[in-house]
């Protein structure tokens, strides 16, 4: 397992993959695809990914407009709907039903470390559950839970544990809009694991901090050499740029995004700079209530990802409000895909950390 990376909840995972008995089998037949899946307020960011000798490889992408309200807070409130999007997009399945992957919002999950001193190894996984029953705010029985082992405790003794409790409802929330789609849903990663995943895998490596701004909300992740880094979120994104330029301009929505997304117009050039600015001191607060960046000698550098990362002045607002450099990632998956599909890759981030996680390991 890779730095930084967590495997889906155990009893969520046996679960999901009740729905395949074939899960542990290798067709010799044909190269075995899934889908990776990343849902978000205003759009579904999706991959078709298929093995390869050299690891996973993309084949295409796709991003699907969410109507208004189908997916609200995380939720997904129109599973019927957003399944068709994401079934028009895979098409016919060529034989057995394909997997997916799937993102869930990290608001939903619970993340403790937990130092476990006599550990029986033959039976962790329900050592890890009579544990959870104290360290967990709520009923262990409204929860899915995972674990990931990080290593024998510093303090001598025993092991040091990363216990990633997922709220039922949600996770249920999520298998509904997968198996809605004609898929079987097989992994469910945390966006910001799958995120952090995400960000080795663009041109310019990991960073010291990402920003992923999504159209409702921002996302403000700091790795740390242990698990799971520090991760905070902002209820703040690309739609309330939008609203404010319409709001102040007196333009419709869809002239407030054109304006939003660079169309030159003297008299919102001020008000734009303004609230890239407001955006930046916003990132700038949480990051210091999530930890200080790296320390190292070198320049120190931001990764900014998600829809938002290519609103014109945004990253240099950024730049200035965090002292570091500030890069756009991405792309991500070339050069199997065409320039068009590349330049989409600041939204892709996640689903870049989801392409990582092969169902069938």
């Amino acid at each position: 397992m890779g730095e930084g990376r967590v495997k889906a909840p155990k009893p969520l995972a046996r679960n999901l993959r009740s729905h395949c008995p074939m899960a542990g089998l290798i067709s010799l037949r044909r190269a075995r695809t899934w889908f990776a899946v990343d849902v978000g307020s205003s759009s579904i960011k999706i991959a078709e990914v298929t093995e390869a000798r050299d690891g996973p490889r993309v084949l295409r992408t796709g991003v699907l407009p969410v109507p208004a309200g189908a997916a609200e807070n995380g939720f997904v409130r129109r599973t019927d709907v957003l399944g068709h999007a994401i079934r028009e997009f895979a098409g016919p399945p060529p034989g057995k039903p394909r997997r997916a992957v799937v993102s869930i919002p990290g608001r939903g999950v619970i993340i403790k470390r937990l130092r476990i001193r006599e550990p029986n190894l033959g039976k962790l996984d329900d050592v890890i559950e009579f544990e959870a029953m104290d360290a967990l705010p709520e009923d262990p029985n409204n929860v899915n839970i995972d674990y990931h082992v990080l290593g024998p405790s510093e303090e001598g003794g025993g092991l040091e544990v990363l216990l990633v409790a997922g709220r039922k409802s949600l996770v249920e929330n999520y298998v509904d809009l997968v198996e809605a789609a004609g898929l079987v849903p097989a992994i469910a990663e945390v966006d910001h694991f799958a995120l952090r995943s995400g960000s080795s895998l663009g041109v310019d490596g990991p960073a010291d901090a990402l920003v992923h701004t999504g159209a409702c909300s921002t996302i403000i992740h700091v790795p740390a050499d242990e698990a799971p880094g520090y991760t905070r979120e902002l209820p703040v994104g690309g739609e309330q740029f939008t609203e404010s330029l319409a709001a102040n301009l007196g333009v419709s929505r869809d002239e407030a995004e054109a304006v939003k997304l660079g169309r030159p117009s003297a008299e919102a050039a001020g008000l734009v700079n303004a609230l890239c600015e407001e955006f930046a001191a916003n990132v700038s607060r949480g990051l210091a209530l999530v930890g200080t960046l790296s320390a190292g000698t070198g320049p120190r550098q931001v990764s900014l990802s998600g829809g938002g990362a290519l609103l014109p002045g945004l990253a240099p607002s950024l730049a200035r409000a965090l002292e570091a450099e500030v890069r756009v990632s991405g792309p991500f998956f070339g050069p199997h895909l065409s320039p068009d599909e590349l330049h989409t890759g600041p939204a892709f981030a996640v689903v870049a950390g989801l392409v990582t996680r092969n169902p069938f390991e």
